[in-house]
């Protein structure tokens, strides 16, 4: 279909890109407050109804993407889906595993050292806005989980794969990136404003992964496992250190 094609955005292009670039920052910022308001009441079942909304809306904006490239002739290696060698490809997955490293050795601290706990709940004890958005039970977790599994693949789909693309038609790759990496870390701001400069890094460095591999499953893979391990860490700070652990 000549109106898909891969080198010039179509109507539905615009539409999606409307959703992305003008929908969801709006959203955002008119339900800011409300949101953080209903959080923080505690009320039972507010954080189930608020990580459903979130996984409903990551599928709801990655899923037009899919099923558009599905019923085009555009090649899914433009969203970055193809897999590159060479040395600068591997570079990136060589970032990617480093980062999941560093994860690795934070929740190992957290696990064995109960100084590291109780200074990581203090981190999260000056960010009311996150420590109330934060699971506090079991069932809370597991769906965290599987929010922290659909932004990996959704977040990576529409803002490294589909944004970059769609905008690096009319400005340079890195330009491209920058601008989705603004509205990237703008669609956080419900996890607080100081939290935004740790997430601006966060996604710039998936970016980097993503422009070095030149491929979206490093970028996919890396963003799952800090989600999902970050989960793991905060849940394990909150949590007393066993006995046996205790007297190391």
């Amino acid at each position: 279909m000549p109106f898909l094609s891969a080198d010039s955005l179509s109507l539905v292009d615009i539409a999606i890109l409307a959703v992305i670039l003008i929908g969801l920052p709006l959203e955002t910022l008119i339900h800011l407050k409300k949101g953080r308001l209903e959080l923080a009441s505690g009320k039972p079942g507010v954080r189930i109804k608020h990580y459903t909304q979130t996984i409903l809306l990551l599928w709801g904006i990655s899923l037009p993407v899919i099923v558009l490239w599905a019923s085009s002739d555009r090649a899914w290696g433009l969203l970055g889906f193809d897999l590159q060698s060479g040395p600068i490809a591997w570079t990136g997955w060589g970032l990617a595993a480093l980062m999941c490293l560093f994860f690795v050795f934070q929740y190992s601290t957290i696990a064995r050292s109960e100084s590291a706990r109780e200074s990581f709940r203090n981190g999260l004890e000056k960010n009311r806005i996150m420590s109330n958005f934060l699971p506090h039970t079991d069932a809370e977790r597991r769906l965290f989980n599987v929010m922290g599994v659909s932004a990996g693949i959704a977040e990576e789909i529409v803002f490294r794969g589909y944004l970059i693309w769609a905008v690096a038609l009319f400005m340079p790759v890195w330009g491209a990136a920058l601008a989705a990496l603004a509205v990237f870390t703008l669609l956080h701001l419900y996890q607080g404003a100081n939290q935004l400069p740790a997430i601006f890094m966060m996604g710039a460095l998936v970016t980097l992964v993503f422009l070095l591999s030149g491929s979206i499953w490093p970028a996919i893979a890396v963003h799952i496992f800090v989600d999902v391990i970050n989960n793991q860490t905060i849940w394990k700070a909150r949590q007393p250190l066993p006995p046996s652990l205790q007297s190391a």
